[in-house]
């Protein structure tokens, strides 16, 4: 029962794109009563009945169109409400409220399997609206049912269309379609196919979401139950489709979304005393097959990273226990992909600078050093022509994660007045790590030198308007930064910054993602031919009183 802990994920938002045969007046506003839905269980759940009240609530409240109320209405706040709200009492209350419509509902959990129920009425004329009667085979998919509930009141009762993709209900998907409809999923519109397996996608605009932002669509994959800490994209089989690459600290996942679903390609289980620090995928030896490289860590600090590559049957490392920290960067004005090493260090974390690796004679072997100020690690800088005129300038964090902006000479351009960023993922100094080891008078023996690593800064041309911009995160630490050695993500956004003659400024920003983005890249995931912003979203870590690791993938795809 764990799983309902965090259950106000604002990703599960089915929004409002148009307003189409509504059916009330421009000049009206709906009153909609949301009573507490009754809850059979086991165990005590009484906690969801104010989740999904404030799910629904979301989902169906719409400026100047439509508000809603609940059981601290003031009219029957002073009343006690019956265990079991049938259709006479709903519409009793909905009576006493001034509600136009009224809905209540119930969820019957049996070990892992739960079933909803709901009605929407319609007050004045005492009738029935809308009815959902929804089985899920795991407790998460009471989240997806209360989603249905709402689509299909916002279309069929408000006549607010959505793109959300609906699965058919339990019975419909067990009739057997003929003529026409008799398709292949190969061969469905995605957006008439979801399951928990393949994933969910919803829409928004810009006047739900109050930041500025284009209309998007989202898409959330199915959970995964650990945290997510790497992630990249690129065709790694060779097969001219992208495929989706994703670590955790010991694991890698390798899937591909077509037609809709997001299927496992490969899994590959690690070492338990090797963590994985860093992912990135891009075809550097030049055979049409992207490398993953995989920058990795031993438990005594030590760096071991490794190389995998799809030989036809399987991925198989083709460069091992190397003592190099990677990283991928997209860089037109040196052709494409490029991979930058920086060696790991033994009493410091690193040990030398950054270089540009290629593969000669069967090895990546440094070449360029970079000219880049002291202070910056690999995980951290890009380039870019950020002003727009044609001089490739340096992006890069500071120790504080401040963003500078940086001429090919070092000399600071502009730099933020507020950090971005935002990481839980660290490096030690092996050296500190093996002293830890070492001595345990120390009551905390781990290493005191902790390097939390910068996110990554993407360079890009992102509404297509000809000019670069740059797109960085920016994960809210509740802690305020006043402890060394911890950080507490509980949301996060990103940010479109342009140059305006002065300095970087926001262009847009997403709204926030309640948990922690703990990685992004820009990809083609669901092989449309337009990249999207592909990130990982940790909305649950272990320790926690809320449960176990969960993690899920997500692409945001503007609507221009």
């Amino acid at each position: 029962m764990k799983l309902f802990r965090n259950f106000i994920l604002i990703l599960t938002v089915a929004a409002v794109l148009t307003s189409v045969n509504t059916a009330f007046s421009a000049d009206k506003i709906s009153k909609v009563l949301i009573l507490p839905f009754n809850i059979h269980s086991e165990k005590d759940l009484s906690f969801l009945q104010k989740g999904i009240g404030e799910m629904l609530s979301t989902r169906l409240a719409f400026e100047n169109r439509v508000i809603t109320t609940g059981k601290g209405d003031p009219k029957i706040a002073a009343e006690k409400l019956p265990a079991a709200i049938d259709e006479k009492a709903a519409l009793i209350f909905g009576e006493k409220t001034g509600a136009d419509y009224v809905l209540f509902g119930s969820l019957t959990v049996f070990g892992d399997s739960i079933s909803t129920d709901a009605k929407f009425f319609d007050v004045n004329k005492k009738s029935q609206l809308v009815v959902i009667n929804e089985f899920g085979s795991s407790q998460g998919d009471v989240i997806y049912h209360i989603n249905v509930f709402a689509a299909r009141i916002n279309e069929t009762v408000f006549g607010r269309k959505t793109i959300s993709a609906q699965a058919p209900s339990r019975q419909a998907a067990q009739q057997q379609p003929s003529g026409k409809d008799q398709r292949p999923d190969s061969r469905k519109n995605p957006e008439e196919m979801w399951s928990k397996e393949s994933g969910i996608k919803m829409a928004y605009d810009e006047a739900l979401t109050g930041s500025g932002e284009p209309a998007a669509v989202l898409w959330k994959s199915k959970k995964f139950e650990t945290k997510m800490k790497g992630i990249a994209l690129g065709d790694v089989d060779g097969d001219g489709k992208i495929e989706t690459v994703f670590a955790d600290d010991h694991n890698i996942f390798i899937y591909r979304q077509t037609a809709g679903k997001f299927e496992k390609i490969k899994e590959i289980n690690g070492k338990s005393y090797l963590f994985y620090k860093g992912i990135d995928v891009a075809d550097i030896n030049g055979n049409k097959k992207a490398e993953i490289f995989v920058t990795a860590i031993n438990d005594s600090g030590r760096v071991i990273s490794f190389v995998l590559e799809w030989d036809g049957k399987d991925f198989k490392k083709i460069k091992d226990d190397e003592d190099w920290h990677y990283r991928v960067l997209d860089l037109p004005s040196r052709g494409g992909k490029v991979l930058f090493g920086q060696k790991g260090g033994y009493a410091g974390i690193f040990s030398q600078n950054i270089y540009e690796l290629k593969w000669v004679n069967g090895d990546y072997i440094s070449t360029n050093k970079e000219t880049l100020p002291s202070g910056i690690n690999i995980y951290g800088f890009s380039y870019g022509d950020v002003l727009n005129s044609g001089q490739e300038m340096i992006l890069a964090f500071n120790s504080n994660e401040y963003l500078r902006l940086l001429d090919v000479n070092g000399n600071e351009e502009w730099a933020s007045s507020e950090p971005y960023g935002g990481s839980s993922s660290y490096l030690e100094p092996a050296a500190e790590i093996e002293a830890a080891k070492k001595t345990r008078s120390d009551p905390d023996p781990r290493a005191q030198n902790r390097l939390y690593l910068p996110q990554r800064i993407i360079v890009a041309d992102l509404d297509k308007d000809g000019k670069k911009e740059i797109l960085v995160v920016k994960n809210i630490d509740t802690s305020g930064g006043v402890f060394s050695r911890i950080r507490i993500f509980k949301s996060g956004y990103f940010e479109n910054l342009s140059w305006d003659n002065v300095g970087l400024s926001p262009k847009w920003r997403t709204r926030k993602f309640s948990g922690y983005i703990s990685d992004y890249a820009l990809g083609d995931i669901d092989n449309d031919g337009t990249d999207e912003l592909v990130f990982l979203l940790v909305t649950q870590t272990g320790g926690s009183t809320m449960g176990a690791d969960r993690s899920f993938v997500i692409s945001w795809k503007t609507n221009k």
